[in-house]
């Protein structure tokens, strides 16, 4: 109860000068990490009791990623993707690739106890970028809006299209090391990709058109909507994980399939799960804070060195590449892609990970790899996201008005 108390009041601390810290950099992932490290370094409590990290970080941390995946889905406008999807497609298509293959690449040249497909689950877990880390760019009005809504939409759609390659990872890696026959690869991948996408699909298109009559009739309020839609995603995401199918993979499709049945409705339905989704993130990273003093103890050079290259070259440089003929300035290019931090989702699939496949010869690495670089992102992202947004923002307004950052084809909802 001592640790839930501490974060109560830090939480009540923080949110009654949220506006005046944030504008100092201060964001709340990274006051939340430094809070719980802070607990932990001057032993008021055990951080890590029974020695688990998952079994602290795991029940919370998913209820906070579905929350993330369901609303972050279904808030992506498809009227605005289909006049103006050439970013985030470069961004989400061959960005995202070659940040998992370059990543992969990385993790074979430093870790010796990691085997190809174990490089790649790391890469892959690495690959989402956190919208609440980037919410200080994207909301940032002296950014141009076509760079902040491409920013954005990639956040709320990379964690999403993530999962699959980390099963697809998973799956390969537990055949290769012997622990499933070879048939588990398909049936596995077909299974829980299979049950996530229809499950997603069905309640989705229930919850959507609930949510709408509901409206029409009267017989919700905009408070109870968005409490019903809050419970359809935990509920989606758990009768889903037992039915065999992945639970992320139906929150993710859930979302965008709700998302596009209320359309301009979409934003006050899910606004209670953004506060939820919060609160609830802000503990894991009160957590990921206590656990890291102890985790830290085993940190390498290794880790250490391919932290830094997951946040700087296995992101930018292809983010670099896939905006090869995009017209925007070097600058900008420079800008998107240092603007992918790492935060809940990483962290979430990590722990996954680490519960389901313990078995695996190289997950002690792979989850401290992976701890070791949302931290790192939390402080570097956190403290340069307001000067950098500056600086960008007060270049960007003396481009010329037909420049493809500041372009905007009449962009209306759906």
């Amino acid at each position: 109860m001592v640790v839930l108390g501490i974060f109560a009041a830090a939480l009540a601390a923080y949110e009654l000068v949220a506006i005046r810290v944030e504008a100092a950099g201060l964001s709340r992932p990274l006051a939340f990490v430094a809070v719980g490290a802070l607990v932990a370094a001057t032993g008021i409590v055990d951080p890590l009791p029974g020695d688990e990290p998952a079994g602290v970080l795991l029940p919370l941390a998913e209820i906070a990623l579905t929350l993330v995946l369901f609303s972050d889905a279904s808030r992506i406008n498809l009227g605005w993707l289909r006049q103006d999807y050439g970013l985030p497609a470069r961004l989400l298509g061959p960005g995202m690739l070659m940040s998992i293959g370059l990543g992969t690449l990385a993790g074979l040249w430093l870790f010796d106890q990691l085997d190809a497909w174990e490089c790649c689950l790391l890469a892959a877990v690495l690959a989402p970028t956190d919208a609440a880390l980037g919410a200080a760019v994207v909301e940032d009005e002296r950014v141009p809006s076509r760079i902040r809504r491409s920013l954005s939409v990639e956040a709320g759609l990379n964690d999403g299209l993530a999962v699959p390659f980390v099963l697809l990872c998973v799956a390969g890696a537990t055949v290769t090391e012997g622990f499933e026959p070879g048939s588990f690869w398909a049936s596995t991948l077909a299974e829980k990709i299979g049950i996530g996408v229809l499950a997603g699909v069905a309640v989705g298109v229930l919850a959507g058109e609930l949510a709408r009559r509901g409206r029409r009739t009267g017989w919700a309020s905009g408070t109870s909507e968005q409490i019903a839609m809050a419970g359809i995603a935990v509920a989606l995401f758990v009768f889903t994980e037992e039915l065999g199918g992945s639970g992320f993979i139906a929150a993710f499709v859930g979302g965008l399939t709700a998302g596009s049945r209320l359309r301009r409705e979409r934003t006050p339905a899910v606004a209670f799960m953004d506060e939820e989704g919060t609160v609830v993130g802000a503990f894991v990273f009160y957590a990921l804070g206590m656990s890291a003093v102890a985790l830290f103890g085993d940190l390498s050079w290794e880790i250490g060195l391919y932290a830094l290259l997951s946040l700087t070259v296995v992101r930018m440089l292809p983010v670099a590449v896939a905006l090869i003929g995009s017209g925007l300035r070097a600058r900008t290019v420079a800008f998107v892609g240092w603007f992918g931090p790492r935060g809940l989702a990483s962290v979430v699939l990590a722990l996954v990970v680490l519960e389901e496949d313990a078995e695996l010869t190289g997950i002690d690495t792979l989850v401290l790899t992976t701890l070791v670089t949302v931290i790192l992102s939390i402080v570097l992202h956190g403290l340069s996201a307001q000067p950098l947004s500056r600086r960008y923002g007060g270049w960007a307004r003396s481009l010329p008005a037909d420049a493809p950052e500041r372009g905007d084809p009449g962009l209306t909802d759906d």
